[in-house]
């Protein structure tokens, strides 16, 4: 019976359906691999699109990946993934067609380059960027292969695509100490190389050159010709990818405003960087520890003038803006009160698609995000961090301190 019926993450809210494809570029480690999340259009009901989701976990690395980050065993996560989730989709069409410029007001679609956070994946924040896909946004999902990522693949040639042989590149535990910072800097430059990467990639395809991705797709690249907003292009990026967020829209102004969701601040601790763009930071009480906050009101009050959003959701905690609540449930603060995964989920999504309406000007029309940004205001604190700052687990602190 748990198998007879497809479990999927949270359905997106926006007028369109979604869908996405994989795209990796170069015979080396040295390429980019994304998932592209997009907004297409479908008269098919939701049980005859569902059946073009695909599994949430893309292949079993990943979960061998996750296992490895938080230090268990593997079959202990497949366990908990099939007891709690029961094999979780994606509730996007794999491949979809482009939503036509006709049904789309003849504009071009606003583009967002996304930054996963440390141990995570391509995939791990689905619920979040199929749900802007189908406000209208194109978001390139970034898998990393500074070996910070639960783990990630490359083909070394296309014979080897071809016979689908990955060379895999395995999640890396770097020793605490004096060479932490140093060795996690060096991961974030890394990374910033990576968005900047992808948004030329965008750009080339955008302007009519499609022939990079070497994966076998049914997708036509062409069709993306001429059909990306590259004006107004976002950078968000979720705890590491916070970080990369800051340190990418430092280094490319290309990047226009950025989302910074529960940002880890370390590996830019002593970077001296001015971010002139606006900035939308959505906070959780994970990482309300004193160093990371130092850090972060560094970019919140300068430079002078900025355009600065500022929120915390209560009760939540660093999962809430990833799948892991929906996959296998809340593993932290497990003794802490939490907020229900799907109303903290629509609280996040909600703070994001009002920032981003003020830059492009999409989706239409964000009177459902308000309201329920106005039934939980109770839940939000707005425009300041906290003055006290609570104990921190020992064990979170070891990880990300």
């Amino acid at each position: 019976m748990l198998l007879s019926k497809k479990k999927n993450l949270p359905i997106p809210n926006g007028p369109y359906s979604a869908s996405y494809l994989d795209l990796m570029t170069e015979y080396s480690s040295e390429g980019i691999f994304l998932r592209l999340h997009y907004p297409t259009s479908s008269s098919s009901s939701l049980s005859e699109q569902s059946k073009q989701w695909l599994p949430w976990i893309p292949h079993d690395k990943y979960i061998k990946g996750l296992a490895f980050v938080v230090g268990m065993w593997t079959i202990i996560i497949r366990l908990v993934m099939w007891w709690y989730g029961g094999y979780m989709h994606i509730p996007a069409m794999y491949e979809a067609k482009l939503l036509p410029k006709s049904q789309r007001k003849n504009r071009k679609l606003p583009v967002i380059i996304f930054s996963h956070g440390f141990g995570a994946a391509r995939f791990l924040c689905s619920t979040l960027l199929t749900e802007l896909a189908s406000q209208g946004y194109v978001v390139a999902s970034l898998e990393h292969r500074d070996t910070s990522s639960c783990a990630t693949y490359y083909y070394q040639s296309p014979a080897h695509r071809d016979r689908d042989e990955r060379t895999w590149i395995q999640h890396v535990r770097l020793e605490l100490g004096v060479t932490h910072y140093t060795l996690r800097n060096k991961q974030l430059k890394y990374r910033r190389d990576e968005c900047i990467k992808a948004l030329d990639l965008l750009a080339e395809i955008n302007n009519g050159n499609a022939s990079k991705n070497i994966l076998n797709t049914s997708v036509d690249l062409s069709d993306f010709e001429g059909q990306l907003d590259l004006d107004q292009v976002t950078i968000m990026g979720h705890s590491f990818g916070g970080a990369t967020a800051l340190l990418t829209l430092s280094s490319d102004y290309r990047f226009k405003q950025g989302v910074i969701l529960d940002g880890w601040m370390f590996p830019l601790k002593e970077e001296k960087l001015e971010v002139a763009q606006p900035l939308l930071f959505i906070n959780t009480p994970t990482f309300h520890i004193t160093s990371n906050l130092t850090v972060m009101e560094r970019f919140i009050s300068s430079p002078p003038g900025s355009h600065r959003q500022l929120f915390i959701i209560k009760t939540s905690n660093h999962e809430t803006q990833t799948d892991t609540p929906f996959v296998v449930g809340y593993w932290l603060d497990l003794f802490k009160p939490k907020i229900d995964p799907k109303l903290g989920s629509s609280i996040n999504n909600s703070l994001i698609i009002t920032f981003l309406k003020s830059y492009t000007d999409l989706p239409d029309n964000i009177s459902k995000e308000l309201q329920v940004l106005d039934e939980n205001r109770e839940l939000i604190i707005e425009g300041k961090l906290p003055s006290s700052v609570p104990r921190a687990r020992k064990r979170f602190i070891t990880l990300f301190a």
